[in-house]
């Protein structure tokens, strides 16, 4: 992923401080465990909470950064970066004010452990300037920069609207909470690839904005049923976009939308070509194996 201009913007002042927020579950746990004996006076964990500290060895991490010239090795070496920041406030203490985004208070006021750093949950949440919670979560940031699908993206920031708050615990009422939330589609299909090779090439919020990108291409083709819709989004990220494209499936594309074939069925018949043989014969028994043959 390109962090060209990431690390152009990063000409912090005197009184800023760069941090490179991760999570930890993105690597093996000794692979983890190592890191962090490495940097150990450099890292502090997001999961401060009593009830989540025994969790620490999979959540968000913060990492202080020196100077900006270090950030372009971490960003290539360490798995799972989330966000890179630029703050007044000193890294341990910017670890306990991002500590109060990892449990969301829902509508209904029952509490959520979130992924608040993820794109689509953070967008949302620099936009709620009204709130106290705003004033406190984003106090001191003066950059949050976030993974896209080929490089890093600055986050917009509102500014907070509140003079004095003094509450802390997100609350989001029902609209808002909507926006941060995944349909059951996105979040069966992305649980799935997460499982597969090809996704660990791109980071988790990449991960996310694909499948939502190729889930859309999938349904511009006609009302595919559950299972096939699900198969397209998995062979198309696992490399089978040319397939999925061809003239073959084309033309039987209207017997899999009355559902006399299934997408399945169709991409078995292409096994007579020798490239799907060559490439894709296996991506297809690691996609039936990995979903339980549900295809």
């Amino acid at each position: 992923m390109d962090s060209t201009e990431l690390i152009t913007a990063l000409s912090c002042s005197p009184d800023e401080n760069i941090c490179l927020l991760f999570e930890a579950g993105a690597q093996p746990e000794a692979d983890f465990l190592a890191f962090k004996v490495q940097h150990a006076l450099r890292l502090h964990s997001l999961y401060i909470h009593p009830q989540l500290t025994e969790f620490q060895n999979y959540g968000p991490w913060l990492l202080e950064i020196d100077n900006a010239e270090q950030l372009p090795d971490y960003l290539t070496s360490l798995p799972g970066c989330a966000a890179v920041l630029v703050s007044t406030r000193y890294s341990s203490m910017l670890a306990v004010q991002l500590s109060r985004g990892c449990t969301i208070v829902q509508p209904d006021g029952s509490t959520a452990l979130t992924r608040f750093y993820a794109s689509h949950v953070i967008g949302v949440l620099a936009q709620c300037a009204e709130n106290d919670w705003h004033a406190f979560l984003f106090n001191g940031i003066t950059q949050w920069w976030l993974p896209g699908e080929t490089q890093w993206q600055t986050l917009a920031i509102n500014p907070p609207e509140v003079d004095k708050p003094t509450n802390h615990i997100i609350r989001l009422d029902k609209a808002t909470w909507q926006q941060i939330t995944d349909k059951p589609e996105v979040t069966s299909i992305l649980k799935e690839w997460q499982k597969m090779p090809t996704s660990k090439v791109f980071p988790p919020c990449a991960q996310r904005l694909m499948v939502i990108k190729v889930l859309n291409k999938s349904k511009e083709l006609g009302s595919l049923s559950p299972a096939d819709q699900k198969l397209y989004v998995l062979y198309y990220l696992n490399g089978g976009r040319q397939e999925l494209e061809s003239d073959a499936l084309k033309a039987a594309l209207p017997k899999v939308l009355n559902g006399t074939l299934s997408l399945a069925d169709v991409l078995v018949n292409l096994a007579d070509t020798q490239y799907w043989k060559s490439k894709q014969l296996m991506v297809f028994a690691s996609i039936r194996e990995i979903t339980n043959g549900i295809f």
